[in-house]
């Protein structure tokens, strides 16, 4: 066990709680937090010690995630987002521009980020339906768009998966400069209800031309690498975001009915329905830490039973924190919904768990593929 945890906390008290109020307002990506998170060695946590990293793993990467989130759910989400695509960068890169983008990362704070999702297929990322990569000669030729880009502009590298073939699955992923001729974002049209500051705009990709180095893995492997080396640290990334914004409704919801003293002199707190209230909402994220930290552990030791568990992780901490946000306005009251307190803003962060991207419906699907012996849709 690693005290990684103890260390992102007092970072996040430090330096992401005192403008997490701000990120919520401005709806702007938290840049200044990277810059100290690149400082402490935060953006380098998965690359191996032998290539100048921390040499964390995915319980690591969990738990800082947690630790972060509870702080601020966009510091959470897109720091995940560029670990998620160091993995990949890490395991499926060509070893020459694989050293040269972690130099970027480890001496430059140069952050990495996904571009999945599309307007045509939705929650099912994994099959794109606009973005399609054509050879040409020694290069690569991509023509498409992607729907909501977390990190939209302020990433360096986007992890893109575009269809290669004709064949449904016949897809692969590719490393995406932001400073490739040709791409380019919408960012007027990001207004997320929550995670205000993760940007998740559309991102247009017109005749991006590419090496063949930038093209990670095997040919046709993007479903492949996507099971392997996204979907784990992804989803288990989302449980610990849930789950540390759990623990924030949680702590939230105790300050404020020990601190509301009514008329009488008797406090909130003392009220038995608040009490039940604040019970429940400790309990869910009890429950959502408990189950994230097993999923992840399950991973670390290559239990046969990691990705179900994962997968499991993720639906309790989502749906969780959403039953602790309303349960967190209820005792907040007109103070609530005067954003006198986060609570407004907590619920608004935990409705985003219902339909990002793999949607809880997706993830409800995968499980019961996985527990039945069955592929993944």
């Amino acid at each position: 066990m690693t005290n990684y945890y103890e260390k992102a906390t007092k970072f996040a008290e430090e330096h992401i709680k005192p403008v997490s109020g701000k990120i919520d307002s401005t709806k702007e990506f938290p840049a200044e937090i990277f810059d100290k998170l690149k400082d402490k060695g935060y953006l380098k946590l998965l690359i191996p010690e032998e290539l100048g990293g921390l040499g964390g793993d995915i319980y690591d990467h969990c738990e800082v995630i947690r630790a972060f989130s509870k702080a601020s759910a966009t510091v959470g989400l897109t720091y995940m987002m560029h670990n998620v695509g160091l993995n990949l960068l890490l395991n499926g890169t060509e070893e020459q521009l694989k050293n040269k983008i972690l130099h970027e990362i480890k001496e430059e704070g140069k952050i990495l980020a996904l571009a999945y999702s599309e307007s045509g297929s939705g929650v099912n990322f994994y099959y794109p339906d606009k973005t399609r990569a054509e050879k040409e000669g020694d290069e690569w030729v991509i023509n498409g768009a992607k729907s909501m880009v977390t990190s939209g502009t302020y990433a360096s590298y986007y992890m893109v998966i575009a269809k290669t073939g004709e064949a449904k699955e016949e897809t692969d992923n590719f490393i995406v400069p932001l400073d490739a001729e040709g791409v380019s974002f919408k960012m007027e049209y990001w207004n997320g209800i929550g995670l205000q500051g993760n940007v998740s705009c559309p991102m247009s990709l017109e005749n991006i031309r590419l090496p063949e180095a930038y093209r990670t893995g095997k040919p046709y492997s993007g479903m492949e690498q996507i099971l392997t080396l996204v979907a784990p640290p992804f989803i288990a990334g989302l449980a610990s975001v849930y789950s540390g914004l759990n623990e924030a409704i949680s702590e939230e919801a105790i300050m404020h009915a020990t601190d509301r003293t009514f008329p009488d002199g008797s406090k909130l707190s003392e009220v038995d329905t608040i009490k039940r209230h604040i019970s429940r909402i400790y309990n869910y994220a009890n429950a959502s830490v408990s189950a994230t930290q097993s999923a992840a552990m399950a991973a670390c030791n290559g239990d046969e039973d990691a990705l179900p568990k994962i997968l499991s992780a993720r639906v309790i901490a989502s749906e969780n924190a959403i039953e602790s946000g309303r349960l967190g306005m209820l005792i907040g009251g007109g103070r609530a919904y005067s954003q006198f307190r986060n609570f407004s803003n907590y619920l608004a962060d935990s409705l985003a768990g219902q339909v990002m991207a793999p949607s809880e419906d997706i993830i409800h699907q995968w499980i019961g593929s996985v527990l039945t012996g069955q592929d993944i849709p």
